[in-house]
């Protein structure tokens, strides 16, 4: 799932968490950062899994919300090891990045920066902890991920000002093509099916379809051919203007197109795996893969 761009300025804490508050403007103050900041919200112990809210959002979402998350999940998937930042002199009091996916087995790292005063990093779950908040730039700490979840963690000394952070571990679908489920990792829909069409010499694929919250998907997503099948992209129309770009291949559309009934054809000669994507909505999982054995 992808979040929406939050808030680059929060709004003003309300009088009864002022006191709260005191202490982020007091380090902000000595670090010569301006700390924006907000009202802390009242915590949940549901889980990340629940149903979603009438506004659309589980209770993550809604946690998260009140923290200093300045985009969308950062995808990590299969990487072994991951840094975090702890704070930053732009903002004092935020991890960065705030929200990560990762595979199980992941181990993430935290490196503290010289800016928004002591801090830790402690599970809201207490399953793991820095010990007593600490200063400086040279400090660090690990934490290997093996259990898929949603991991809460803060900063103690500045959680009311939105010092929150969660690392989502995540078993990734896994199909044949080990380069296919890489790319098609952070896609909600995908779950490992490449759909075998090596018996067609011609292969349509849906360009919006239903998928990703919206209209911003390919169907099928992941196809395997034989060499010498012609695949056409047909548009919907529907989730805006879309595109057909090739990582692996000079191919693609030459321009975004929104009209449905467009159509976008190439036929695939060699074999190999061949990821592609619409780039106004790659980040919110528009992704596609063409395999030809």
């Amino acid at each position: 799932m992808q979040f929406p761009t939050r808030r680059s300025v929060l709004q003003s804490a309300a009088v009864g968490g002022a006191l709260g508050l005191a202490g982020c403007l007091s380090a902000a103050e000595a670090d010569d950062a301006a700390k924006p900041t907000t009202t802390p919200t009242e915590e949940t112990t549901e889980s990340p899994e629940a149903t979603t809210t009438e506004a659309g959002r589980t209770p993550l979402d809604e946690w998260l919300l009140a923290s200093n998350v300045f985009a969308g999940p950062a995808d990590r998937h299969f990487q072994d090891e991951v840094t975090v930042t702890v704070g930053s002199a732009a903002v004092p009091f935020a991890f960065a990045p705030a929200d990560l996916r990762v595979t199980p087995g992941t181990t993430v790292e935290w490196q503290w920066l010289p800016h928004g005063g002591a801090n830790n990093v402690v599970a809201v779950d207490g399953t793991f902890d820095s010990g007593d908040p600490v200063e400086g730039h040279e400090q660090t700490f690990t934490q290997t991920f093996d259990e898929p979840g949603a991991h809460r963690y803060v900063s103690e000394p500045h959680e009311d000002c939105g010092m929150r952070g969660v690392v989502r571990v995540e078993s990734v679908p896994e199909s044949d093509y080990p380069g296919v489920d890489r790319w098609l990792a952070d896609v909600d829909a995908y779950d490992g099916t490449v759909t075998d069409h090596t018996d067609s010499d011609e292969v349509t694929v849906t360009v919006g379809a239903e998928g990703n919250g919206g209209n911003f998907a390919f169907d099928p997503m992941a196809v395997k051919l034989s060499p010498g099948t012609t695949v056409t992209w047909e548009w919907t129309g529907e989730g805006g203007a879309h595109d057909v770009a090739f990582e692996d291949a000079d191919v693609g559309t030459d321009e975004v197109v929104a009209e449905a009934g467009a159509t976008f054809s190439h036929t695939f000669e060699s074999t190999g795996v061949y990821r592609y994507a619409c780039r106004p909505h790659q980040a919110l999982g528009q992704k596609g893969a063409i395999v030809v054995a």
